[in-house]
Formats: C-alpha cells, structure tokens, sequence
C-alpha cells in the first residue's frame, strides 16, 4: 500500500496484519527503526494504538519518506503477519501551489494598479473640474473673393460743408440760419464812419 503525504501534514498508518487471529507487536520503518512499547523511539514524532496497531505520524517530512511494516504475532505464538505502508512525502510547494501564488500575485497587483489609476484619474478630474474652455479662433489664412473690398462698387456719403458761420454773432443775436447770417457790427462800424457829424452850433 502507497501513501501520498504533504510535507507538514499528519499521517495515520493502519497495520492491515492486526486481525481476529492475530496480535499487534509493533512497527518497523525502512527495517531499522523499530516503534514499539519497551522500545526507545521518539514518541513525540511517533504515537500508535496497542489493542489496533494504528500509527500517527506527527508533521512528517522528506525524512519519514519510507517503507513502515506492521508485525502481528498469531494468537498461539507460532506465526508472525507482516503489512506494509509505503509513504511518499511530497514537496508543501506544488507546481500547483506556484500557479495558484502566481494568480494571486497578479491578482493584487492589477487591483492596486487599477486603485492608482483610478485615484490618478480621480485628482485630475478635479483639478480641471468647473474650469470653462475658450476656444480661440484660428487666423483663416485665405480670404474668399467674395469678402474682398471693392472700393468702386462702395461709397461712403460724406456731409457736405455749408456755408461758414460765425460764433459770435450766433450767440449775440440767436440767428441759426446760415443764410442770413451777418456781421451787424462791421455794419454798424461804416455807417458810423460814412456818416458825417452833426454840427452842434
């Protein structure tokens, strides 16, 4: 019989030769080292059960790798029964195991690699967040022939200049028409000097 054990892990032995006509005497592993009462062994490692001959091993490793063999003594003394138990202890980290840490690894790196991001996008978001855009209006750089000015076919009216006016007498004397607009001082001034004077005598 062939045990498959993972290193650390407990093993219970079962001596298949301990039956209704035999007795359980005890075991021997890799056919030196024998587990029996009277017998110095190491009983933290190795504990059994008298009337069933059952073996615990306690955290086996590649060191309890073996062959373990149950003797049982028939009931009249005269013949012996031997079972064997071959254990394999295999390595705690299994290429399965490896896969299994791989996608755990790659599992919390991708999460606090999106938590970055998302923070990351989170900080920028705000930071433009209220802010209006203005869009500045690019220069054309050809101006179509319908937009070109033509100064032939455009006029631009102009007020025509009117007769001259003159400040002083408009204030004077009121007058806003410029047609009948008259300096009645230098009027005023030739009749003065054309006129001759009067003889008081």
């Amino acid at each position: 019989m062939k045990m498959t054990i993972a290193e650390g892990n407990n093993a219970a032995l079962n001596c298949a030769s301990n039956d209704f006509n035999h007795i359980f005497l005890f075991w021997l592993f890799n056919k030196t080292t024998i587990i029996s009462s009277g017998i110095d062994y190491n009983d933290k490692k190795y504990k059994y059960e008298v009337l069933s001959g059952k073996l615990n091993i306690n955290k086996v490793t590649q060191a309890d790798s073996g062959t373990y063999m149950c003797i049982s003594k028939s009931l009249d003394g005269l013949q012996y029964a031997v079972s064997e138990v071959e254990i394999l202890v295999s390595s705690a980290f299994t290429p399965i195991d490896a896969v299994k840490l791989a996608a755990i690894i790659i599992s919390i790196v991708v999460i606090m690699g999106s938590a970055i991001l998302y923070y990351q996008l989170k900080k920028d978001w705000k930071k433009y967040e209220g802010r209006a855009v203005v869009a500045v209006d690019e220069p054309d750089e050809e101006i179509d022939g319908d937009e070109i000015y033509n100064q032939t076919t455009t006029s631009i009216h102009e007020p025509v200049a009117g007769p001259s006016r003159n400040q002083s007498s408009e204030l004077l004397y009121g007058i806003d028409n410029q047609g009948l607009d008259t300096d009645f001082n230098s009027v005023f001034e030739n009749i003065q000097i054309k006129s001759p004077h009067r003889s008081l005598i």
